[in-house]
């Protein structure tokens, strides 16, 4: 039986061949000492080679799991899952099947964005390939948030199993008879109207959608991790502002998309789809407009500052940004006086989230990270206080 510690101190034990009654006291016992010998901190199987196992060594792993809080079995064949699936271990277990692979090497680029690019697998199917550096966990807690988001009837693409891809990782998705809305507003202007007031809406009824932490994972989660990167460019006690600041959004219970915008989102045969759904959640819709708000008028320098022709960072011009911009506003909050109020209380917090997010980023250059600390403590910690006392007015305006 082989086996390796890991730098995280967990034992790792390749298994293979079968566990049934002639070998599972001998597995038992020899498994028991490694834990000993190694010290180990938890346990994970992986069980690439593994051709089956009786309720006898799921008894054993049961024994394991007490012990150590979680077991993680890795790599599992399709008919040793299918025990694991009958007996009700896998939700007991941290069950992964093996991994089939996927060639995407010829196969039609459909668009990319920051995590991965999406290809067209077959007729039905697309596929989308993750970047360098995400991880398995990463790419399991995205695929388990789009399937939890489809059954919270939230409209979007329907997602099957995990691949691997050479090195990386790939999640199987329905393809959409679709187009971006930045390719219909590109393609035809005169639908730019209709494309920001359809997604207000949609981005209005998402937000009506009541989701407990336990169904989806904590929208702030990604806010927070935010934070925790960036603690060495500020003061202690510039830190514990900073998370005042995400502590002080009240708690809410609503579906977060947390990365709307045009790109990401679909026109199929008169309705919307929303893709990329990694960083959904439950939470307050508040910390979806503060990222919304950032993608749109921050990003690289503000939209202000752009040629109405240049193409803006969501895939159409800013011209046209500017006018999406001010039909989608005002649409969700249901006139042009509400819409201005809700972008100005909502700016500063645009920039705590935008800078948070490119302070850590690992292709900005280290000069850049000191200018944009910089720029978090003029135009966030200057303005906390105003920013905590902004947010009952916003909750308000986002009600009516």
């Amino acid at each position: 039986m082989r086996s390796q510690v890991k730098e995280d101190g967990v034992l790792e034990v390749f298994l293979e061949g079968r566990i049934d009654s002639t070998n599972v006291n001998a597995f038992d016992t020899e498994v028991n000492a490694l834990t000993q010998e190694t010290n180990a901190k938890g346990i994970a199987f992986d069980c690439t080679d593994l051709e089956y196992v009786s309720s006898a060594g799921l008894r054993v792993f049961m024994r394991l799991r007490k012990r150590f809080g979680s077991l993680r079995v890795d790599n599992v064949s399709p008919d040793v899952y299918d025990i694991f699936e009958v007996t009700g271990f896998s939700s007991l277990l941290d069950v992964r099947k093996a991994l089939r692979e996927v060639d995407v090497s010829g196969l039609e680029l459909l668009g990319g964005g920051a995590t991965g690019n999406v290809y067209r697998l077959t007729d039905d199917q697309m596929i989308k390939v993750y970047r360098p550096g995400v991880t398995l966990d990463d790419v399991e807690v995205e695929r388990k948030v789009s399937r939890q988001a489809f059954l919270l009837g939230i409209p979007s693409a329907i997602a099957f199993d995990t691949v691997r891809c050479g090195e990386g990782y790939g999640t199987i998705y329905e393809l959409l008879n679709a187009q971006t809305l930045s390719e219909r507003i590109t393609a035809d202007p005169a639908t730019l109207d209709e494309c920001a007031m359809q997604s207000a809406k949609t981005y209005k009824e998402m937000h009506a959608v009541e989701v407990g932490k336990d169904v989806m994972p904590d929208a702030t989660r990604t806010y927070y991790a935010n934070l925790d990167r960036i603690a060495s460019y500020f003061t202690d006690d510039e830190n514990e502002r900073l998370r005042s600041l995400l502590d002080a959004v009240p708690v809410r219970d609503r579906f977060t998309h947390n990365d709307y915008h045009p790109r990401n989102i679909m026109y199929s045969d008169g309705e919307l789809m929303i893709i990329d759904l990694g960083e959904a959640g439950s939470g307050n819709p508040l910390l979806d407009w503060m990222h919304t708000y950032g993608v749109i008028n921050l990003i690289s320098v503000g939209m202000s500052e752009r040629a109405d022709d240049e193409m803006s960072f969501v895939g159409i011009t800013y011209a046209h940004l500017h006018r999406y911009w001010k039909v989608f506003t005002e649409t969700y909050f249901g006139s042009p006086e509400r819409a201005k109020r809700m972008e100005t209380l909502l700016e500063p917090w645009a920039w705590f989230v935008y800078l948070a997010s490119c302070i850590w980023h690992p292709f900005v250059p280290e000069e850049y990270r000191l200018l944009y600390a910089q720029w978090m403590r003029e135009k966030v910690l200057a303005r906390a206080d105003e920013m905590v006392a902004s947010l009952e007015e916003m909750e308000g305006l986002m009600a009516q």
